[in-house]
């Protein structure tokens, strides 16, 4: 007489003397072969409740092995949580030497714009070193891009905006796997790719309403002009100014200044493309309010994904994750966090940082919930900081 064994009762590393069978035709187990846990999960999967076998269990697994297997579970755990509170603290202690320095960043390339403009002097080793004083906080830093949040680089839209992006771009660079060199010379064309802006009229530059055709083809031009004096006066490598022409042109060929498309665009011009993009959408501007770095992400994936290499936006949303860094999210269990980390395998499961709990209490120590982990809770809502009256920077 079959023996009924409920899926409850099963556990992996489970060997039967005969056939296990999930009817009277369809083999589940043969004798004497170990159950696996994808066993089990095949089952549930399946709706199947039960299974039938003649024989006995040969093999029980010890209760001993399994909370051996937990107690190392629960140490990897433990390691994994004391090294990401090492870097957390880390990157706090580091925050205020950081902005100081970009502040003086900032200060250098306005210097060398102006020069490079007026006298056509341009100092491209000063500006390569800060390329890689960046280049190497990124590698350092596990959580990064949480130093941009509350950080101005300068009191001039092109020069903050340059440098915001060329952060956001060596970031990229890093996610992609590019070499140091290569993330310090993504980060140096980026931070000088926007010098062509000073070439187009300021009120042009300052207009709060949408550029008629005329406007549009004399805004356009700032690509031409950046990539001409960068060749011509600056002496930047011809590669590293391309970014300058072509951090405009569209995946698709429907881009500026030549329209051209997919591989043809230089492979940091369409990184450059993608964060160019981003982090203008994050920034205030004549015409329009920073949008939430959610918003920023959804237009990107949505209306605008056709411009960009999909490989490339693929790395940049996995690693920013679907609800990108630096978003303030309301969880299902009440909790409120902040998005510290993205999830390349799972970009709607973020690293988060628990701010309020579901009583509204400000937690003041690190409690962080890896929500790949905890498959039972999810962000249900995105916030904006300024309605719930919250600073990024000072939750952080």
């Amino acid at each position: 007489m079959k023996k009924t064994i409920k899926i409850e009762q099963l556990k992996p590393g489970m060997m039967f003397s005969s056939s296990v069978y999930i009817d009277d035709k369809n083999l589940f187990l043969r004798a004497f072969e170990s159950l696996k846990n994808s066993d089990i999960e095949k089952l549930l999967k399946w709706g199947i409740d039960r299974v039938y076998t003649d024989g006995d269990i040969v093999i029980q697994p010890s209760e001993d092995v399994d909370l051996k297997k937990e107690k190392e579970s629960k140490n990897l755990q433990e390691i994994e949580d004391l090294k990401l509170h090492k870097e957390y603290s880390k990157l706090k202690s580091f925050r205020e030497e950081f902005h100081k320095r970009c502040y003086e960043i900032g200060m250098k390339l306005k210097a060398n714009f102006k020069n490079l403009i007026e006298k056509s002097q341009f100092n491209n080793a000063e500006l390569l070193m800060e390329s890689l004083y960046l280049a190497n906080q990124i590698l350092e830093y596990r959580f990064f891009l949480l130093l941009l949040f509350g950080v101005r680089f300068s009191d001039d839209i092109i020069i903050h905006h340059s440098i915001h992006s060329a952060c956001y771009g060596g970031y990229l660079g890093k996610l992609i796997g590019l070499n140091k060199i290569r993330i310090q010379e993504l980060i140096f064309s980026m931070m000088i790719m926007d010098i062509g802006m000073y070439f187009i009229p300021l009120e042009l530059r300052k207009k709060n309403h949408p550029l008629n055709e005329e406007e549009k083809r004399t805004f356009y031009l700032h690509t031409l002009y950046g990539y001409r004096i960068l060749t011509k006066n600056a002496y930047v490598k011809q590669n590293l100014a391309l970014v300058a022409l072509q951090h405009h042109e569209n995946f698709d060929g429907t881009g500026y200044p030549k329209r051209i498309k997919e591989q043809e665009i230089f492979l940091m011009a369409r990184i450059a493309s993608v964060v160019d993009r981003y982090t203008a959408m994050l920034e205030d501007r004549y015409h329009r309010k920073a949008r939430i770095p959610y918003e920023a992400i959804k237009i990107l994936l949505s209306e605008e994904a056709i411009h960009f290499d999909p490989r490339i936006l693929k790395f940049f949303v996995g690693g920013m994750s679907a609800y990108p860094i630096g978003s303030y999210v309301e969880l299902s269990n009440g909790y409120k966090a902040l998005v510290i980390e993205g999830n390349q395998q799972a970009p709607l499961r973020p690293l988060v940082k628990f701010v309020f709990d579901d009583k509204k209490n400000f937690i003041k120590d690190l409690q962080t919930l890896d929500l790949s982990k905890q498959p039972n809770i999810t962000i249900t809502k995105v916030l904006d900081p300024i309605q719930e009256k919250v600073q990024i920077q000072n939750i952080i």
